[in-house]
C-alpha cells in the first residue's frame, strides 16, 4: 500500500508537463507584482494594534507631529584643538546652520515638498531661538561661569557638539526622506563658513537610522540571496555527490520564494485580503515593514531545504537500491509524505500564533507559514516528481552513481 501521497506523486509524473506548466502559470502573476514591492519604516508597525499604549502613541504623533516624537540630532565634530566656545567658531557655526536651513528649503522646493526650514529649527550651543550666541556665550562664561558652563556642557563634549533639529514632517514618509537627503547634501557644503572650519556633520535620529538601515539592507539583499543559493548548491551537491540535485533544489526554492513574497505584496501592499476583515492580513502603512522580508528570507529557505533534503535522502536511498528515478520518488513519497506534511502543519501552527498577532510580526509569520505549506504540500508532492519524470534516471542524479550492492 503506497498511500495517497505516492499516488499523487505517480499522477504528477504521468502529467509532468501539465503540472510544470500550471506551476509556471501560477508563479507568473507573483513575479509580475514583485518589482512593485515597497516597504515602510518607523516604530508604529511593530507596536500592537488597538492597545492603549499604541493609541496614546498615535495621539501624541497627531498632536505634536512625528518629527517631534522622534527628534533628530546634528552632531558636529571639530578638528582637534578647536575652541568650540570661542566667538569666532560660534559665529561660523551659526552662519553655517542658517545657510543649511536656506539650502534645505530650496532643495525641498525643487522636489515639490512644501516645507520651509528656518534657523529656529536648530538648537545648540551656537544658536538658540534662531539667534547666534557668539557674543552672549563668551560673556556668560566670563561673568556667569556656572550658567555659561551649564549651557556649554549641555551641548558640548570634547571636540564634538550636538544640535537638536526640529522637524514638522514625518521622517518615515517620502517627504521626510527627501528632507533627510536635503539635510545631508546641505551638511556636505556647511563644513566651513567665511573661511572658518566648522567641522564634519552627521545627522542622527530614528528616521535617518532606519532609512539608512533599510537602504543598505535592500541594496545588499540581492547579493545575500545569490550567496545563499550558491551555498545551498555547494552544500547539497557535496552531500549527495550530484550536480542536478542541488540545481533542482534551487529552482524549487526560487519558485516558492517568488510565490511567497509576491503574495505578501498582494496582501500587505495591495490589500488583496482586506475583504476578510482580519487584522493579520491588513496593510500597515501601505506596504511591508522593511524588516519582515529580510528576517523571513533565511528562515523560509532553511525550512524549505529541511523538508527537501529529508525527502531527497529517501529518494537517494531508493535509487541506490536499484530503483529508477520515478520509482525512487514514489517510494520516497510513500515513506516521507505524511511525515513532511505533519511537520509542515506543526510548524505552521507554531508560526500561526504570530500570524494572528497585532504587530508587524504577523507579516513575518505569514511569509513563514505560507512558505512552509507550499514546500510541504506542493513542491515535494507535485513539482519535484514532475521534474524527475521529465529527466532520465541518470540525468536526475548526475554525476552520482549508485552505491555498490552489498
Amino acid at each position: 500500500m503506497r498511500g495517497c501521497w505516492a499516488s499523487i506523486g505517480s499522477c504528477s509524473q504521468r502529467f509532468a508537463w501539465l503540472v510544470l506548466l500550471i506551476a509556471l502559470g501560477v508563479v507568473v502573476p507573483f513575479i509580475i507584482v514583485l518589482p512593485s514591492f515597497n516597504y515602510v519604516e518607523g516604530v508604529l508597525p511593530m507596536m500592537p494594534r488597538g492597545e492603549d499604549a499604541t493609541v496614546a502613541f498615535v495621539t501624541l504623533q497627531q498632536s505634536f507631529g512625528v518629527g517631534t516624537i522622534f527628534p533628530n540630532t546634528l552632531l558636529i565634530t571639530t578638528e582637534p584643538g578647536t575652541d568650540i566656545e570661542s566667538e569666532e567658531w560660534l559665529f561660523a557655526a551659526c552662519g553655517a546652520l542658517r545657510k543649511m536651513a536656506d539650502d534645505v528649503t530650496a532643495a525641498l522646493a525643487e522636489e515639490t515638498v512644501d516645507y520651509a526650514m528656518t534657523a529656529k529649527d536648530f538648537s545648540g550651543v551656537m544658536m538658540q531661538q534662531g539667534q547666534c550666541t557668539n557674543v552672549l556665550l563668551p560673556l556668560l562664561i566670563d561673568f556667569a561661569p556656572q550658567l555659561g558652563s551649564y549651557l556649554a556642557g549641555t551641548y558640548v563634549k570634547g571636540d564634538a557638539t550636538k544640535v537638536q533639529v526640529a522637524l514638522k514632517l514625518n521622517p518615515f514618509t517620502d517627504d521626510g526622506k527627501k528632507w533627510i537627503s536635503a539635510m545631508r547634501d546641505a551638511m556636505d557644503h556647511a563644513t566651513s563658513f567665511n573661511g572658518t572650519k566648522v567641522g564634519q556633520m552627521h545627522l542622527g535620529g530614528i528616521g535617518p537610522t532606519q532609512m539608512d538601515g533599510a537602504a543598505q539592507t535592500f541594496a545588499s539583499f540581492p547579493l545575500m540571496v545569490g550567496v545563499t543559493l550558491i551555498i545551498v548548491c555547494v552544500v547539497i551537491g557535496l552531500a549527495f555527490r550530484s550536480i542536478m540535485v542541488p540545481v533542482r533544489a534551487v529552482v524549487c526554492i526560487i519558485w516558492m520564494l517568488a510565490i511567497v513574497f509576491g503574495a505578501a505584496v498582494f496582501i500587505y501592499q495591495n490589500g488583496a485580503l482586506n475583504w476578510l476583515g482580519l487584522a493579520a492580513f491588513q496593510p500597515q502603512g501601505g506596504a511591508l515593514f522593511w524588516m519582515s522580508p529580510c528576517i523571513a528570507f533565511s528562515i523560509v529557505v532553511g525550512l524549505g531545504l529541511d523538508y527537501d533534503v529529508f525527502f531527497t535522502e529517501s529518494v537517494i536511498e531508493a535509487y541506490d537500491k536499484g530503483a529508477s528515478a520515478k520509482e525512487a520518488v514514489v517510494s520516497a513519497l510513500a515513506h516521507t509524505g505524511n511525515i513532511i506534511c505533519a511537520a509542515g502543519v506543526i510548524m505552521a501552527i507554531a508560526f500561526g500564533a504570530l500570524l494572528f498577532g497585532s504587530s508587524a510580526l504577523n507579516q513575518i509569520a505569514f511569509l513563514l507559514c505560507f512558505g512552509v505549506l507550499i514546500d510541504c504540500f506542493i513542491t515535494t508532492k507535485f513539482i519535484i516528481p514532475a521534474i524527475c519524470a521529465l529527466l532520465s534516471t541518470k540525468a536526475n542524479f548526475w554525476p552520482r552513481k549508485r552505491a555498490p550492492a552489498h
